[in-house]
């Protein structure tokens, strides 16, 4: 069972958080999301295995056409027949671009939020992921959380800008169980985003958001999305500035206002 809430009224937006995120983290980022207002319906979920929401059994039920399936479930359960924008980061982009393949005649947008490692980066972040599993399995969680502390997952100007967000990260990631995380890590190893030729089929209008500084989520993803899908936009956060306007861009987009 998946934990979902919803907040503001307007268009729908069903989203997606990231790898080893949650809704709470998400929310105490604040990147994507207004605290308050908004001019959309935001629909927000904790994953499989995240947050609040069971945990699965099995590797498989973490990759991501998996983990795209029950997105569209949450769209079915919560929209009713109308259309839907769907959107995510990391993770949850790549849920969205897999969602919105299965079933595009009912997807009015997409926000393709921190693309994270596909195609040719791929094998590298399997190989982290790889040695990530090895880790857990020879020192469990806190061996992971321990060596996680030297490799924030933030660019550099967003450490220096809101410090506090590592210790949320490894926060969260203490919540898990060893298990469970090594079947995160395994359904993701497994994962790739689709294919150039089939994003170039999807003419979904696209909003991707990027920063760079960032091996988990390099630029080469981003920009290789805004070349592949025909219909879509890319913009580049260089600074907290810059990440403050996102949840402000992404009602813009979806609202055309």
């Amino acid at each position: 069972m998946l934990n979902i809430a919803t907040q503001g009224n307007g268009p729908a937006l069903v989203w997606a958080h990231g790898l080893f995120g949650s809704l709470a983290l998400e929310s105490a980022c604040g990147w994507f999301h207004p605290a308050a207002g908004g001019q959309l319906r935001r629909i927000r979920y904790d994953a499989r295995g995240h947050g609040q929401s069971c945990a699965a059994d099995t590797p498989q039920a973490y990759c991501w056409p998996e983990l795209a399936i029950e997105m569209l479930q949450v769209a079915e359960q919560t929209c009713s027949n109308e259309p839907f924008a769907l959107g995510g980061q990391s993770m949850g982009c790549a849920t969205a671009l897999h969602a919105a393949l299965q079933q595009p005649q009912q997807v009015s947008h997409l926000v393709l939020a921190l693309p994270p490692t596909a195609w040719n980066s791929r094998p590298g972040q399997v190989l982290r992921y790889q040695k990530m599993i090895e880790l857990l399995r020879r020192q469990g969680v806190a061996g992971l959380v321990k060596a996680s502390r030297r490799f924030p997952p933030l660019p550099t100007w967003l450490q220096n800008s809101r410090p506090e967000l590592a210790g949320l990260m490894l926060d969260e990631l203490a919540g898990f169980t060893q298990d469970n995380l090594i079947n995160i890590l395994q359904g993701a190893a497994a994962s790739d985003l689709p294919p150039p030729t089939a994003l170039q089929q999807l003419s979904i209008p696209a909003l991707i958001l990027a920063w760079g500084d960032d091996d988990i989520h390099p630029l080469g993803t981003a920009k290789g999305l805004a070349r592949w899908l025909p219909n879509s936009e890319l913009i580049i956060a260089n600074s907290s500035t810059d990440l403050q306007q996102w949840p402000a861009l992404i009602d813009a987009f979806i609202t055309g206002r």
